[in-house]
């Protein structure tokens, strides 16, 4: 067997850019998507509200117990009778398959990283929150002011792991037709057989964007952990003085 890698420079290439950019595209979106659930699931299940506590689980256990490709089936499937018309009729205006694949990987990965930021609030000793609210701050002051600054750091290693999951899972919306990087390899071997150049290709696409979202999520914990290494010298300081 022999290889053209020529290819790459042809149509096939650009039909493989083409799918990097969709992958970009749906990776930034249900990145962003899923941290807002995170976000908010997280905090929620960490106030321990009784009221809103057996949504919260539900979501987390349905979502973080089912496999990927299976909910990407469900949304596809089932959005036109489960979302709201209004809702409905946005994914079909973005493109439907797109948009399903948005609602099915901001599900899955906000509920894995509700969690992490759950794993992240715990680890700030509660009575840091209660004194914050003891000195008159609000429920969104405590937690921007207080809490959060601390548990990011905590929480930014197993966030970004979701976020490299994420990238790899969007593979998954092959199934739904999205023309992300893996249809574009299978659109190239189907019609010019030539499957192991793109396949070549589009293993290394992804393995430069996991690696640059680890390498960024390196600098980030960098960052932080000078910045509160510099507050501690600073507190302590301040302290001596007084």
């Amino acid at each position: 067997m022999t290889f053209d890698w020529s290819i790459l420079l042809e149509e096939p290439g650009q039909f493989i850019i083409q799918g990097l950019w969709i992958t970009l595209k749906l990776s930034g979106w249900s990145l962003l998507f899923a941290f807002l659930l995170g976000l908010f699931f997280g905090v929620i299940r960490w106030l321990g509200l009784w009221v809103t506590e057996p949504i919260c689980w539900f979501y987390v256990e349905f979502a973080r117990n089912t496999p990927p490709v299976v909910q990407i089936l469900f949304w596809y499937f089932s959005a036109s009778v489960l979302l709201p018309q209004w809702m409905f009729l946005s994914l079909r205006d973005i493109g439907y398959e797109f948009g399903a694949a948005i609602v099915a990987l901001s599900t899955y990965h906000g509920a894995f990283i509700a969690e992490v930021v759950r794993a992240g609030l715990n680890s700030v000793h509660r009575g840091q929150f209660e004194a914050a609210r003891a000195i008159g701050l609000s429920l969104p002051q405590s937690l921007n002011y207080v809490v959060l600054p601390q548990a990011v750091r905590i929480a930014l290693p197993p966030l970004v792991n979701e976020a490299t999951s994420l990238v790899k899972n969007t593979s998954l919306a092959l199934a739904i037709g999205v023309t992300e990087l893996t249809y574009q390899y299978k659109y190239i071997d189907n019609f010019y057989f030539r499957g192991v150049e793109a396949l070549t290709a589009v293993t290394a696409i992804y393995l430069v964007l996991c690696l640059t979202l680890a390498g960024i999520g390196k600098i980030l914990n960098w960052q932080l952990s000078r910045h509160l290494s510099r507050d501690r010298r600073e507190g302590r300081q301040v302290f001596a003085s007084e």
